[in-house]
Parts: C-alpha cells; sequence; structure tokens
C-alpha cells in the first residue's frame, strides 16, 4: 500500500483517500497524521521532519497514515470511519498534555468570564451614577427599518439566548467550512479530536463546534436553544459559556480516554457533549420539570427521568462500545453537568472574588478612568 496521501474529496456521504494520481480539486497532502517515508523510497513520503533533514522519527513518535476516511451515515449520524496504512496504538501517556491543556483552558475560560461580568457590573454602575444618556454617547444609532428591527429583535433576547444565538453563528461557520474543498485537509486536522492526531490539544475545543450533518447541527442548535435561557438565568451569561466550552473540552478528553482503552481511534466532532453539560444542569437545578421530545410532541416526561434515561443509554453505549454516537463523550457531558449543579458552581464561580477584587485594582475605581 502507498505510504503517500495524494488527495482528499470530500462529498455530501463521504470522504475519499486515493493515492498515487492527482485529478481535480487538487489538495495538499493531508497532515493531520505524521507519515512515514513511501515504499518506492521516494521523498514525497516523507515526513515534516524528514524534509528538513532531520531524520526519520522514532517509532514511539510515529503516527500511522489514514488511508481511507469516510462518514458512515447507514451506521451514526456522524461518524468518522478511517483506515491506517499501519496498526496504530497510541499510550495512556499521550493524554498528559490534553489533561494539562484541559486544566489550562478551564482557568482562563472562567477568569475571562470573571472579567466579563466585572466589566459588565462596571458599565452598568457607571450608568447608574451617571446616568443612562452618558452610554449613549458611545451608541451608534441603527440606521434602516431593518436593523432596527433586528436590533430590537436582539436586545428583546435573554441573555442566555444571546450565547446561545452566538455559539449557534459559530457552528454554522464552521459547518461551512466543510464545504470549502481547499479547506479540508484543514477541519480534519483541527476540527475533528483524535487521540493519534498529531493536533491534540485544540482539536478538543474546535471539534465542538464542528458539525457535518445538517441533521447534526440542526438537531444540537435546536436543543442548545432550548435550554440555553434556562441556563443564562440560571448561572449568568458569562459562567453559562465558560460551562459550555470548559466541559466540551473536558468531555472531548473523557472520549480520548475512551478511545485509547478500546483502541478505536476515529475523529469525532459535534457540540453534543457541550449541549448535554447544559442539559445536565438544568435537569439536575430542575428535576421535575416537563420535557418533551421534538418528534413526540404527545409524550412528556420529568427532567429527572429524562437524565437518567440518557445516562443509562450512554453508559450502554460506551460498555457494549456502540458507534451511533461518541457516548463516552456524551456520558462525560452529562455528568459534568450534574456536577457542576451540585458542586462545580461553588467550587470554581463561588471562588471568583480574589481575582474580581484584582482587577478591580488593576481597573481602579470607575471616576478615576
Amino acid at each position: 500500500m502507498p505510504g503517500i496521501l495524494s488527495r482528499v474529496l470530500l462529498k455530501p456521504s463521504n470522504i475519499n483517500v486515493t493515492s498515487g494520481t492527482w485529478k481535480r480539486n487538487r489538495l495538499q497532502p493531508f497532515r493531520a497524521f505524521q507519515r512515514k517515508r513511501d515504499d518506492t523510497g521516494r521523498g514525497k513520503g516523507f515526513t515534516p521532519r524528514d524534509k528538513v533533514g532531520m531524520g526519520e522519527m522514532t517509532d514511539r513518535k510515529k503516527q500511522a497514515e489514514i488511508v481511507k476516511a469516510k462518514f458512515n451515515k447507514k451506521d451514526s449520524l456522524e461518524h468518522i470511519e478511517v483506515e491506517y496504512a499501519e496498526q496504530v496504538t497510541v499510550p495512556f501517556r499521550r493524554l498528559i498534555r490534553p489533561f494539562f491543556f484541559a486544566v489550562g483552558f478551564t482557568g482562563c475560560t472562567f477568569g475571562a468570564a470573571t472579567i466579563w461580568q466585572y466589566e459588565e457590573m462596571r458599565r452598568s454602575l457607571f450608568n447608574r451614577v451617571f446616568g443612562s444618556s452618558s452610554s449613549d454617547l458611545f451608541t451608534v444609532p441603527k440606521f434602516g427599518s431593518f436593523r432596527q428591527k433586528v436590533n430590537k429583535w436582539w436586545n428583546q433576547l435573554s441573555d442566555g439566548r444571546k450565547v446561545a444565538l452566538a455559539i449557534t453563528a459559530a457552528n454554522v461557520m464552521v459547518f461551512l467550512a466543510w464545504r470549502v474543498p481547499a479547506f479540508q485537509n484543514t477541519m480534519l486536522k483541527w476540527f475533528t479530536s483524535n487521540p493519534a492526531s498529531k493536533a491534540i490539544c485544540w482539536p478538543m475545543l474546535f471539534s465542538t463546534f464542528s458539525h457535518y450533518s445538517l441533521w447534526h447541527i440542526l438537531i444540537n442548535m435546536y436543543v442548545l436553544w432550548s435550554f440555553a435561557d434556562t441556563a443564562g438565568k440560571l448561572f449568568g451569561k458569562e459562567q453559562f459559556l465558560a460551562m459550555y466550552l470548559s466541559t466540551g473540552v473536558w468531555a472531548s478528553l473523557a472520549s480520548y480516554v475512551n478511545k485509547i482503552a478500546i483502541g478505536r481511534y476515529n475523529p469525532s466532532l459535534g457540540a453534543s457533549a457541550a449541549i448535554m453539560a447544559v442539559l445536565g444542569t438544568v435537569c439536575t437545578k430542575f428535576p421535575d420539570s416537563q420535557l418533551q421530545i421534538i418528534f413526540l410532541p404527545f409524550f412528556s416526561f420529568s427532567a429527572g427521568t429524562g437524565m437518567m434515561a440518557i445516562v443509562g443509554i450512554e453508559t450502554a453505549g460506551v460498555l457494549l462500545r456502540w458507534t451511533f454516537f461518541d457516548h463516552a463523550g456524551h456520558l462525560a457531558g452529562i455528568l459534568l453537568g450534574w456536577y457542576y449543579a451540585n458542586y462545580g458552581h461553588k467550587q470554581i464561580w463561588g471562588n471568583r472574588e480574589p481575582l474580581m477584587r484584582f482587577w478591580h485594582k488593576l481597573r481602579g475605581s470607575p471616576k478615576e478612568s
């Protein structure tokens, strides 16, 4: 089997990777995985380090080449099946860097959310002291009836819905990027999470904004929109966004652990795990609330019952190694939501006061600024 990847062609149903000849829509070689020398000894099969004269990498650092990748639409909503040129084995020690990335990202995210909340409080205090008319000096009026209507609609949204709309816009942009042939290699490398990939940290975040299937993004964004209003009122927009992003990263790490444990290194993508965390927090806080399934509007059940059912299904998916979803990521997401609602909110967000005091001292009083 040739050791060089010649072309990656995305179609609505699959990704075909063919070797040997170049056809139309020529793309750069897929670089999400490091490659070894071609069996023929030609230089184009070298790894990036070989090209700059650094010699072959050790077997411990080599990553097998993907020779075939496709989206399996029959057995999964959004599951990428890949074939490697050789057997791939990823040790658990490879998770050390993603673990510290998740810790650092969580700290930075909640730190930024704390500063964001402080600035919102500062602006509100400024308007209260000096009058709301003072802020109008920095407000550009909207011209045109359409822009005025859009602005009025936006202002009527709750903070949680505004956050959800921003997340949805980011997901739509990534979804459209999947349709651009020139972006395909980049999307496969940075917007799918896989412990065998060369890029292993940032894809834990970027993959939570990535969808290839239209049904996948529609369902996920609908569920996010449905729970965003309650989550925003429960935590505030700043904490809500920090929790959403952080739990998405930690769920990706849990997916890494499961993939290494069972030896399946298929890339994953989708916002489902982060949305599961949002669902988990809301269902934990309001277990008696009645929920409905969009396709079964005549059937309702309590939030607590629905949460237990999801945990049971996802646990079975992990134990039985189902591939319809990334069940390990889903299970981690909803359990993280339960944890945050019961303990994380107090342990993380409840201890933000030192940072807020430091930032206040750094910014000075509103009168001084």
